[in-house]
C-alpha cells in the first residue's frame, strides 16, 4: 500500500503568496470548457493553502493500492458529504505530492460552480472543467487522468444512514466515456465527510414534484443539519464542514478487455457497471472496517496497518 504523507508545515510567506494567487486569479474569464485554461504555476501558488485544509483541516489520508497506470485514465469517485466537502481538491492535492504539477489532471464537475463570482476563475485554472463528455474526451486524448464522481448530487446528498453505500444511480455515462477512450478505470473511493453534517433524507421525491431536475438540475432537495444554515432544506447549497478525518483509497484499476463498440452495448454496459461498483463498495466496505475516518478516527495502529 502506497501512503501519501504529510507536507512539510507551509511557511507564511508561501501561505500569502498563495492568497495573492488567488486575489489575482478571481476576475479571469471563466470557461468551464477550456482545457488549457490550467495553469500550473496557479497550483504551485495555491498548493500550501490547500495543503493546509488536506493535512491540518480534514487530516486527510490518502493511500493507493498500486500506482495510477501511466498515460490517460479515468479516476472514478464517491462524492463524500454534499456540496460543501471539497473532495475533488483532496483527491487532487494527493495526486500532486504523488505526481507533481507537471502530470496532466481535470476533474469534471457540475458547471453551476463555474457561475460563482471568484470560484469559477479558482475552479478553471485548477484545472477543473464542466462534466459532460466533450470535455472528458479531449481530456483523455491529451493524455491527461480525468477524476469524475458519476454518482453526483444523489451520491452527495445520501442520508447519513446510507453514508457507506457507492450509489451511482445508475449512470453509465463515465463507462462509455472509458470504453470510447480505451482507458483503464481507477476506483477512488473516500470516507468520513459524510459526518460532517446529517442529513435525514436525499428529498429526491420532493424534487422530482418540485420540477427540480428540469429547472435546476437538482435530482434533490435535502432535509437535515448542517453548518451554518442548522436546518437544511432544499437546494445543497456548500455547508461549512467540521473538522473531521477523511480516509480515501485509490483502489487496483479495472479493465474490461471490450472494444470501443462495447460503449453501445447495453448488457456489456451493466457488467461493466457492477463490476466497477462492486469494487468500489468492497473498498468502502474495508475503510469502514479501518474506521480512521469521521468525528472520532481510530489511530492507524488501532488498525492494525
Amino acid at each position: 500500500m502506497i501512503r501519501i504523507e504529510r507536507a512539510p508545515a507551509p511557511k507564511s510567506g508561501a501561505i500569502r503568496a498563495g492568497w495573492q494567487a488567488l486575489m489575482e486569479k478571481r476576475g479571469a474569464t471563466v470557461n468551464p470548457n477550456d482545457l488549457h485554461a490550467r495553469d500550473e504555476e496557479f497550483l504551485r501558488r495555491i498548493e500550501p493553502l490547500l495543503s493546509w485544509l488536506y493535512d491540518d483541516y480534514l487530516r486527510c489520508e490518502t493511500e493507493l493500492e498500486c500506482d495510477l497506470p501511466e498515460g490517460p485514465c479515468l479516476v472514478v469517485g464517491n462524492h463524500n458529504g454534499m456540496t460543501g466537502t471539497p473532495d475533488m481538491f483532496c483527491h487532487m492535492v494527493a495526486f500532486w505530492r504523488r505526481y507533481g504539477f507537471q502530470r496532466r489532471a481535470h476533474g469534471l464537475m457540475h458547471d453551476f460552480p463555474f457561475n460563482i463570482p471568484w470560484a469559477g476563475s479558482w475552479l478553471s485554472a485548477a484545472g477543473a472543467l464542466a462534466a459532460n463528455h466533450d470535455n472528458g474526451q479531449a481530456a483523455l486524448a491529451e493524455g491527461a487522468a480525468v477524476l469524475v464522481f458519476p454518482g453526483g448530487d444523489i451520491d452527495a446528498c445520501k442520508p447519513y444512514r446510507e453514508r457507506y453505500r457507492i450509489d451511482f444511480a445508475g449512470r453509465r455515462g463515465f463507462l462509455k466515456l472509458a470504453l470510447r477512450a480505451q482507458v483503464p478505470i481507477v476506483p477512488c473511493v473516500s470516507a468520513g465527510a459524510h459526518s460532517s453534517l446529517l442529513l435525514l433524507s436525499d428529498g429526491q421525491s420532493i424534487a422530482k414534484f418540485l420540477r427540480l431536475p428540469r429547472l435546476l438540475r437538482s435530482n434533490v432537495f435535502p432535509i437535515g443539519f448542517a453548518l451554518p444554515y442548522g436546518l437544511v432544506v432544499g437546494t445543497p447549497l456548500p455547508h461549512l464542514p467540521p473538522p473531521v478525518k477523511v480516509h480515501t483509497r485509490f483502489l487496483r484499476p479495472v479493465e474490461f478487455g471490450l472494444p470501443a463498440s462495447a460503449a453501445e452495448d447495453p448488457e456489456a454496459l451493466d457488467a461493466c457497471y457492477v463490476k466497477v461498483v462492486m469494487a468500489m463498495q468492497k473498498g468502502m466496505d474495508d475503510l469502514r472496517r479501518a474506521g480512521r475516518h469521521g468525528l472520532f478516527p481510530r489511530k492507524r495502529e488501532a488498525a492494525g496497518s
